[in-house]
């Protein structure tokens, strides 16, 4: 079985929506349900904002995974990444507990397994979606503005920015379990990103009737929001595409440790 696995409910929103026939009724939005897509299970999560390492820890342990691939929105750091466009992940990194050390810092990192990105690779090609490999660097908080990101890019070697896949990674790596994980660019460069508290709940539901009482507080928002919107809409739908044809090429053999083992040879 494979976990896909994401903190928001946007960022799964189109692939539930592909996979609808397969879930039970009632499932439609919630936090952890299965599908089936081609022949093979698999596991939908939502980690919500703040908890995933936890929620990515019980996970592994309560489920017999074969691989697990977080997805999700990043924010990007370099400008040869345009909305929409997908990030496979090499390796994983987060940011020292002092950041603004000097000199620069080293970054601890995960690598990310090599047989699941060359697939990963192959998937996007196939797919005819824009796409860079390279190494993504998990935050504490969002890089919210362009300058932020520009330092970023300028002190380590990372493409893009988000909140979970280290931790994610790092559980997985405890258990032993393959792990990608593939990022769709939300915000660009030169994208600044605005306070929407309240519109997300830490459980990573978003609540859309409240976006009126928010452009009424704060009216020159809504030209921001509505240009969010509509890249949030681009990179859910990449993602989507993405994901449910990785999962089809993914290998389908009758034990977990046999596959794992193929998915190491592939970059063998």
């Amino acid at each position: 079985m494979i976990a896909i696995v994401a903190a928001l409910e946007e960022e799964l929103a189109p692939l539930r929506k592909r996979l609808r026939a397969s879930l039970r009724d009632g499932e439609a939005r919630s936090r952890l349900c299965r599908a089936e897509l081609g022949g093979k299970t698999i596991l939908l999560a939502r980690t919500g904002l703040g908890p995933a390492r936890a929620a990515a820890a019980s996970l592994v342990e309560q489920h017999d995974l074969e691989a697990i691939v977080s997805i999700g929105f990043a924010g990007a750091v370099s400008g040869s990444l345009h909305k929409g466009d997908l990030l496979i992940a090499s390796r994983v990194h987060a940011p020292p507990e002092e950041p603004e050390s000097e000199p620069p810092a080293t970054l601890d990192g995960l690598d990310c397994d090599a047989g699941l990105v060359d697939l990963a690779v192959e998937t996007a090609q196939q797919s005819e979606l824009p796409f860079q490999v390279g190494y993504s660097l998990t935050v504490p908080d969002a890089a919210s503005d362009r300058r932020t990101k520009e330092r970023i890019g300028r002190r380590w070697p990372v493409a893009v920015v988000e909140m979970e896949s280290y931790w994610i990674a790092r559980a997985a790596a405890v258990q032993g379990i393959p792990f990608l994980t593939v990022r769709a660019v939300s915000d660009a460069l030169g994208d600044a990103l605005p306070d929407l508290g309240g519109l997300i709940d830490a459980d990573g539901s978003t609540h859309a009737l409240r976006l009126p009482a928010v452009v009424l507080r704060r009216p020159f928002l809504a030209p921001v929001i509505v240009r969010l919107a509509v890249a949030a809409r681009l990179a859910s739908r990449n993602l989507a595409t993405f994901t449910e044809a990785f999962v089809l090429a993914f290998p389908s053999r009758p034990g977990a440790d046999h596959d794992r083992d193929r998915l190491s040879a592939r970059s063998g």
